[in-house]
């Protein structure tokens, strides 16, 4: 028999996972025994070998139990001469010591450290002890068993997953042929393969623990969604090489961008759609999308999945949201991740199209000389119109204004929106109106009509009436802003209209607008507002 390699388990009570040989170790101590220098050198009980097919690689125990495998256990006077005297034993490595007794062929090989596992304190102890048939002749008489390298064994240790972009810590443990750590050795880790595959070195502590970091993994994601490691210790004087391997589950950051539409309109399609990428920025493809136009009660939504782009699109067939203080909707969207890809959303703010607009009959506001004389608020009046939906305002007419200085009849405001297009429209009749002021012609209007009306890229204005001044007919082209002098020098402008400036388009238009001179004042007919907002290029 030789030098026999052993494989040990941690503990009496059970085994380690990671060793492959299944039987358990005892600790205790059967014999003791001392070497030249007084060291300590146990006989413990031991382990027993494991062969195939329960070990694959098949190996050996320790001290008795493997003793006894392989014949019998020395007598204590023979071990002890063999390892207590000078010249007999030699140091090997991994703190080994072979001892050659041929006055008793015998050999005795010990280990001098300390196995924590054993938790008393003292050293491994008698890895094996054994007699060798003695030799008439000394030529061929076998010299002292000679050291040899040690076998080593990798267990790799760390992280089982690994994330581009990301650092990846990976660790081994380097133990010798009896499970114990060795220490002061470089191994080599490689993530991945061929021109893809990324290195790092790790050198072990005295736990046998050797770790290194892969900065920033940068792995093809693959269909497996996995990337193997390799793990190799090289070897050296005392130590046989080993590797081991393992296959750490591969994931990818990923990034959305919205890229769809950015202006809605309320009852049209609405095209959202996304970009997804990975952490290198390039596309992936085949994942599905989610959108999320709306919160709450009015949460629109569809699905779309990426081409080969990136790009996932879907379509919300008739927008339904509700106009907000800010005219915007909120988009979310989404991937929900999967084996190889990890999460990742978006968010946006789209402007949803609205329309306003204003309709009332009249107003007036006279001073003579500093004393007020005509006050007048709008009526009847629509308010201002603000909305993204179809609507018509109910303002009930009037039937009549009376005062000495201006009476009119029957006067209608009214304010429409429609949908897909939008368009709103503002629309202000009087019947009749007469304006008698000090200073100024009487003015005599009938059958006035205003109309201001808007959509999207266009904004336009008109005015109907019969007009008299000072009992005389007068003829009105119907063109914008036309403008008629009075005796006395104030101005009467009839179909006046003013472009919105705080809206995509736009128009007010006042079918007839007094302006008394010296800042006396102002007395308006028929005014209808309308402008639409958020249209988009």
């Amino acid at each position: 028999m030789g030098l026999l390699a052993a494989l040990v388990a941690p503990a009496t009570a059970s085994a380690d996972p990671g060793d492959p040989n299944p039987n358990m170790i005892d600790w205790t101590v059967v014999d003791s025994f001392r070497g030249t220098a007084g060291n300590d050198i146990p006989l413990r009980e031991g382990q027993s070998d494991c062969k195939t097919p329960q070990c694959n690689p098949p190996v050996d125990g320790f001290g008795r139990r493997h003793i006894l495998e392989h014949g019998v256990v020395p007598d204590h006077d023979d071990i002890q001469e063999t390892v207590g005297t000078e010249g007999f034993c030699v140091p090997a490595p991994d703190n080994r010591v072979i001892c050659t007794n041929t006055d008793a062929s015998l050999v005795v090989v010990y280990v001098t450290h300390n196995d924590p596992r054993s938790g008393d304190g003292r050293p491994f102890g008698i890895i094996t002890a054994y007699y060798f048939l003695p030799c008439f002749q000394a030529a061929a008489c076998p010299g002292p068993e000679q050291p040899h390298k040690v076998d080593t064994a990798l267990t790799y240790t760390g992280a089982d997953s690994a994330v581009n972009g990301s650092p990846a810590r990976l660790s081994a443990k380097l133990t010798n042929d009896f499970g114990t750590p060795v220490d002061g050795r470089a191994v080599r880790f490689a993530l991945g393969t061929g021109a893809t595959q990324q290195t790092c070195t790790g050198t072990t502590t005295s736990s046998g623990t050797a770790t290194c970091t892969i900065d920033s993994v940068d792995q093809p994601q693959g269909a497996s969604n996995a990337v193997p490691v390799a793990v190799t210790f090289g070897g050296d004087d005392d130590y046989n090489p080993s590797g081991t391997s393992a296959e750490l589950g591969l994931t990818s950051p990923t990034e959305l961008d919205y890229t769809g539409v950015t202006h809605l309109a309320d009852g049209t399609p609405a095209r959202l759609a996304a970009e997804l990428t990975d952490f290198r920025g390039d596309a992936v493809a085949g994942r599905t999308v989610r959108f999320a136009l709306g919160t709450g009660d009015d949460e629109q939504t569809c699905t779309g999945t990426t081409s080969d782009t990136g790009t996932a699109a879907c379509t919300v067939e008739s927008v339904d949201q509700p106009l907000t203080d800010a005219a915007t909707v909120p988009l979310h969207a989404s991937f929900a991740g999967d084996a190889g890809y990890l999460a990742s959303d978006t968010s946006a703010r789209l402007k949803l199209q609205y329309a306003t607009g204003r309709s009332y009959g009249m107003s007036a506001h006279v001073d003579l000389l500093g004393v007020p004389l005509l006050e007048i608020d709008p009526q009847p009046d629509t308010g201002t119109v603000r909305t993204a939906d179809a609507t018509a305002t109910d303002t009930p007419c009037s039937a009549a204004y009376t005062s000495p200085l201006l009476s009119a009849q029957k006067l209608c405001p009214e304010v429409t929106t429609t949908l897909a297009p939008g368009k709103v429209t503002a629309v202000s009749t009087v019947a009749q109106a007469r304006i008698g002021l000090p200073g100024v012609p009487l003015i005599e209007v009938s059958g006035l009509t205003a109309t201001a009306s808007s959509r999207c890229g266009k904004a336009t204005g008109s005015t109907a009436l019969t007009l008299k001044i000072a009992g005389v007919p007068v003829n009105v082209s119907g063109d914008p802003n036309t403008e008629i002098p009075l005796v006395g020098g104030g101005r009467l402008i009839v179909n006046e209209q003013v472009p919105s400036t705080a809206a995509d388009s736009g128009v007010k238009v006042n079918g007839v607008h007094l302006v008394l001179p010296a800042g006396g004042g102002e007395v308006v007919l028929a005014s209808a507002d309308s402008a639409m907002h958020n249209c988009g290029d």
